[in-house]
Order: structure tokens, then sequence, then C-alpha cells
């Protein structure tokens, strides 16, 4: 899977509010929010051309699932865990959001 600059600044953005908001490091948050990207890339048996290409149903709906995958991740992990998990996911998908419009 090749990555657009687009695609790096999406990923660098949404990595840095994890960083923030919760107690992961850079590291940790590329590989939660990687690993979400490709399950649901993989799921849908696309990638991130075809989405680009495709409509907004389809990359909100892909970008949902994403930052659902994420939220899971960091709620299965009691050290990142938050107080603030609902607002911070709120957040979260509105930086991925903003990079598909």
């Amino acid at each position: 899977m090749t990555v657009s600059n687009r695609q790096l600044i999406l990923i660098k953005e949404a990595a840095e509010l994890l960083v923030m908001e919760h107690r992961l490091t850079a590291e940790d948050a590329v590989v939660v929010i990687s690993s979400a990207i490709k399950k649901e890339l993989s799921i849908r048996n696309t990638n991130f051309e075809k989405l680009e290409k495709g409509s907004k149903i389809d990359r909100t709906s892909f970008t949902r699932a994403v930052v659902k995958s994420v939220q899971d991740a960091l709620e299965a992990n009691p050290y990142w865990r938050s107080h603030n998990l609902d607002k911070s996911i709120d957040n979260f998908y509105k930086v991925l959001h903003k990079h598909w419009d």
C-alpha cells in the first residue's frame, strides 16, 4: 500500500491528537491508527485511491469504522483509557473527516 502526502498528514494529525489526549507514544498511536486503516481497507477490499475517488458516503463510512476500531483499541488498554475518551474520539473523528472533504 502506497501512502500519499495527504494520507501521511491525516495519520500524523490523528496520531498527534491521540498522543496529546491519551498516554500513547507517537509510535503506539501510528500503529493503532495504521492497524485500524489496514483492517478496514482489507474488510472493504479497497485502497485509499479508490476511496478518494468514491462517494462521500463511502469515505464517511470508512472513517467511522476506522474511528470505531481506534476507540476499541483505546478502551481495551487500561493504560490508554481516559475519562475524556468520548471527547477525544469525537475530535479524532473530526481530524480524519476533514481530510476527506
